[in-house]
């Protein structure tokens, strides 16, 4: 099962990434565990490390994607980072964090699904990111 973390503080695009994810899962025959969040603070303060993907909006009202990105890294070195944004213009600062892929809004499921199954392959590959 890969468990996946949905950052996201527009409810209407986090739907629309459960979606996605319920569709890829029927695609691809894999299984999915979604967890939303609405904010980066949310996720930081409540981080263990169980998730394998994080799906991560970049702007955000308490704490950007960005900054939760820095701290969750500091925490787990083996997560996947997605970041989901309306803005290219932060692709240089996501190498800090070591961010798989970004994702331009307004999402297109068969782009998302293409990102979504690269970072399901590399978790796949990485055997000391799974977890027992």
């Amino acid at each position: 099962m890969i468990r996946i973390a949905i950052v996201e503080d527009d409810t209407g695009y986090r739907s629309q990434l459960g979606k996605y994810i319920d569709q890829y899962q029927s695609d691809f025959s894999e299984t999915v565990s979604v967890s939303e969040f609405s904010d980066g603070l949310e996720i930081v303060e409540k981080y263990k490390s169980e998730y394998d993907i994080i799906l991560m909006d970049i702007q955000m009202k308490h704490m950007d994607g960005m900054q939760a990105a820095m701290r969750i890294r500091d925490m787990d070195k083996n997560v996947i980072i997605i970041f989901i944004t309306n803005s290219a213009q932060f692709a240089v600062q996501g190498y800090k964090v070591e961010a798989l892929d970004y994702v331009l809004k307004p999402i297109q499921y068969f782009a998302f699904s293409q990102v979504l199954h690269n970072a399901v392959k590399k978790y796949m590959e990485n055997p000391s990111s799974i977890y027992i």
